[in-house]
């Protein structure tokens, strides 16, 4: 009786498996690169050229501040000798305060940089997340993967939609 129930669980198990539902929907597998699209995109692009002019916008006040110090530390160095005791502290003090300010500046810089890049990063992906979901929505994909989070080591070239997906993105 035993052997009976288990050889027909088996074939029903067999059978579900090989008999396809009636109006079951088709299995259709997306797989793009992010990091591709981040890379060729055009609009990506675009965000890039804004961080780096953000970047050179700060950079140049940097050096500006810069070359006050070493203008400071030359007439310190240069005509330390001929200053009077009270104007070479003042000098040594604004020296001082400069190199603070510079510092404060160079922190105060590289967590705006960061913040932009997150923004920029954050608004970018979202909008890829958008033309992802046009896409899927439009060729009725059932599931698409991010190649390398998703922990995929092989796929065929048919499924991956990066090109697709970096198209539809620059048309934005």
């Amino acid at each position: 009786m035993r052997y009976v129930f288990s050889l027909l669980a088996i074939i029903c198990f067999a059978v579900v498996l090989i008999v396809p539902a009636s109006g079951a929907e088709e299995l259709k597998v997306g797989v793009f690169d992010i990091q591709r699209v981040m890379k060729e995109s055009k609009t990506a692009e675009g965000y890039r050229q804004k961080l780096v002019k953000e970047i050179e916008s700060k950079k140049k006040a940097f050096e500006e501040r810069q070359d006050a110090i070493v203008q400071i530390e030359d007439k310190l160095k240069k005509g330390g000798q001929k200053l009077t005791a009270s104007q070479r502290k003042s000098l040594e003090e604004k020296h001082a305060n400069e190199l603070k300010e510079l510092k404060r500046m160079k922190e105060d810089m590289d967590s705006d940089l960061q913040k932009a890049d997150r923004d920029l990063a954050q608004k970018a992906f979202q909008e890829i997340g958008d033309v992802i979901k046009k896409i899927a929505e439009k060729e009725n994909y059932t599931i698409i993967f991010e190649k390398n989070s998703a922990g995929i080591v092989h796929f065929k070239g048919t499924v991956d939609i990066t090109e697709k997906i970096i198209t539809l993105y620059d048309k934005r």
